[in-house]
C-alpha cells in the first residue's frame, strides 16, 4: 500500500489518494468488499472488471509489440531494396563490360591487319 501512494502516477494518471489505495488494496485482498460498502464508499470497479482491464492492457501491449515490428520492417523495406538496385546495377555493368570486351575482341578478329593498327 505504502508503494502505491509513494509512487509516481503514469503518463497521463493521476496521483492516486489514500482512498483510493486503500479501496484498490482491500479489492484485490478481500473476496467481499462489505467494509468499504459499509463505509459508504462505492468500489470503482468489481474484480473481474480489473483482470479484464489487465488482459486487455497485456493484448494491447503485445498488439504494440507487433505494431512496432511491422513499423521497423516498413522502415528498412527502402533501404534493402536500394541496396538491391545498387548491386544490379554493378551486375549490369559488370555484364555490359564483359559484352564489349567480346564484341571489340570479335570485331578485331574480322578486321583486316592495316585497320587495327588505324584503331589500335
Amino acid at each position: 500500500m505504502e508503494a502505491q501512494l509513494t509512487s509516481p502516477p503514469g503518463e497521463g494518471e493521476e496521483l492516486n489518494s489514500t482512498i483510493e489505495v486503500v479501496a484498490v488494496v482491500l479489492e484485490d485482498n478481500t473476496k467481499k468488499n462489505m467494509f468499504l460498502q459499509n463505509v459508504g464508499i462505492k468500489t470503482a470497479r468489481p474484480r473481474s472488471t480489473l483482470q479484464k482491464v489487465q488482459a486487455q492492457l497485456k493484448v494491447e501491449k503485445l498488439a504494440n509489440v507487433e505494431f512496432h515490428a511491422k513499423v521497423h520492417d516498413l522502415e528498412d523495406k527502402p533501404k534493402k531494396t536500394e541496396q538491391a538496385r545498387l548491386r544490379d546495377k554493378e551486375e549490369m555493368k559488370k555484364q555490359q563490360n564483359e559484352y564489349e570486351a567480346r564484341l571489340e575482341w570479335r570485331f578485331r578478329q574480322h578486321l583486316p591487319a592495316d585497320d587495327l593498327k588505324l584503331r589500335g
